[in-house]
């Protein structure tokens, strides 16, 4: 029984090397035969704490102007969250103008906060999706602020206007 086992694996093991060299095909004249890939194992240096994961060189190097940029581009959309969110309140339970924010008795709501809510996201979100973008933080910290200022300047106009009864 035992030596019909070892004939057994050794006729597989004759049939999986044939097959494997069988597979490769044979250069043709004038054709470049193909290189075999090498996989080089990383080297690491003992006491790195890149033992698990080699290290890898960025070009990218983050200045101080990056920084500075960025952190304007995050207080821009901080405030323009802000400024809306102020809209928001001081216009809650008035006589809504627009048409479009007002609920059916037309005071500014629940449904105008829900549009109001959801432009605030539809502005921040592909700011989100483009951050990599570094040209592109500055022109959109603009944007915010402008966007911040305009309902700033509704949201001090509501607190004239009479709430509805």
């Amino acid at each position: 029984m035992k030596s019909l086992l070892l004939n057994g694996a050794a006729a597989a093991l004759f049939l999986c090397s044939a097959s494997a060299v069988l597979s490769q095909s044979v250069p043709k004249p004038g054709q470049i035969a193909p290189v075999p890939e090498v996989m080089v194992p990383p080297t690491f240096s003992s006491g790195s704490s890149s033992m698990i994961l080699p290290s890898v060189d960025m070009a990218r190097v983050e200045t101080a102007h990056d920084r500075k940029v960025n952190r304007l581009w995050i207080a821009s959309m901080l405030a323009m969250v802000g400024a809306t969110s102020l809209d928001a309140g001081t216009s809650w339970g008035k006589r809504e103008a627009n048409g479009f924010l007002a609920s059916s008795d037309g005071t500014f709501g629940a449904k105008g906060l829900g549009i109001k809510a959801g432009m605030a996201v539809g502005v921040i979100l592909p700011e989100l999706l483009l951050r990599n973008h570094k040209d592109l933080k500055s022109k959109f910290a603009v944007g915010n602020f402008a966007d911040a200022a305009i309902f700033t300047g509704v949201s001090i106009h509501n607190l004239s206007v009479t709430p509805a009864k």
